[in-house]
This record gives structure tokens, sequence and C-alpha cells, in this order.
């Protein structure tokens, strides 16, 4: 799912090789899919990322870049050229920083759900994947030109336990339940 997320997350903004794209929350779940479809389609990939995690998402392929008050003038400051697409998994900070920065709305997207995006940006989740996605991403995995970080594994015993673990929002890869 969250690879079919990504997939239609970049289809709604008509993602092409030479693009820059603004990813927001690239380090998370979708995050992981999005930035290394994002790099086989040709693209350079800014992602919005907590500090903690820039190491994480270079060797993903990202340029991260910290969330949070600033944003536009990081990314002006890393993209000096601009940006030319942008999709946020989280939240609308990415999306309105897109705005702000002269993105045109139908090259933004969002996923999350919440308040309203910016007029004219589109929504895209899974269900908005095209027709051989699936396919595609379960090809690139098995290649090895998409890896599948795993952050932890846990027995179905301990099930509680990697619930808990991911619903704290911070995990940097898949959680993992083994039978």
């Amino acid at each position: 799912m969250s690879g079919l997320t990504a997939a239609a997350a970049l289809t709604a903004v008509g993602l092409r090789a030479g693009d820059t794209v603004l990813i927001g929350g690239a380090a998370g779940g979708v995050g992981i899919f999005a930035v290394q479809l994002a790099r086989l389609a040709g693209a350079r990939v800014l992602g919005t990322a907590s500090e903690g995690t820039f190491g994480f998402l270079r060797g993903l392929g990202a340029e991260p870049v910290a969330y949070g008050p600033g944003l536009a003038d990081r990314v002006r400051a890393l993209a000096p050229g601009g940006i030319t697409a942008a999709t946020d998994l989280f939240g609308r900070e990415a999306a309105e920083t897109a705005v702000e920065l002269g993105v045109a709305p139908e090259r933004i997207s969002v996923v999350a759900d919440g308040p309203a995006p910016p007029p004219g940006v589109r929504r895209a989740g899974a269900y908005d994947a095209g027709p051989g996605d699936l396919e595609r991403i379960a090809e690139a995995v098995r290649s090895g030109a998409i890896t599948v970080p795993v952050a932890a594994a846990f027995p179905v015993e301990r099930i509680r336990e990697a619930v808990t673990t991911q619903a704290g929002r911070h995990v940097h890869g898949k959680i993992v339940i083994t039978l």
C-alpha cells in the first residue's frame, strides 16, 4: 500500500526526469517509496524530515531538508533554480511551501487526510495507483532498484509491541510481523 500510494502521489504531479521534487514526510512509510520512485524516474529529490533522519534519507538518494518554520528559505538555499513539483505525504507544510515557491498547483499532491489542501492541489492515495504500478514496484524491489528498509521485526506473539512501535510515528522502515 505504501508503494502504491507513493506511485499515485508522483503520478498525480506528472513527475518526469529532470524535475526537482519536494517530498514532505520523506522518511516515513510512504516517503521511502516516493523518494526512490522519484529517483528512478530521474528526478532530483528534496525530502523534508527531522534532522535525526538526514543520514537515512541521504542513503535513499534524497537531499534532506528540515521541516518547520523557514522551510521555504531552506528549500530555496538547496535548489536556487526552484522546484518543479511536490508531494506532501504528511500534513500540508510541503504543499503550502511549494505554492509559496511558485509551483503550479496541478504539480502538487497531498495524501494525508486533514485540512483542505491549497486550491488546485491534487489528492492522491493507493486507490489512484495505475495499472501495472504494483508489478513495477515489486520488480524494482526484487531487482534491488528499490530497497525496503526494515526497522524492526516482531514475532506474532508480540504484535501489540509492534503496533505500539509503529504508532510512535518515528519508525524509519517497515515493521515486520513474523509468523
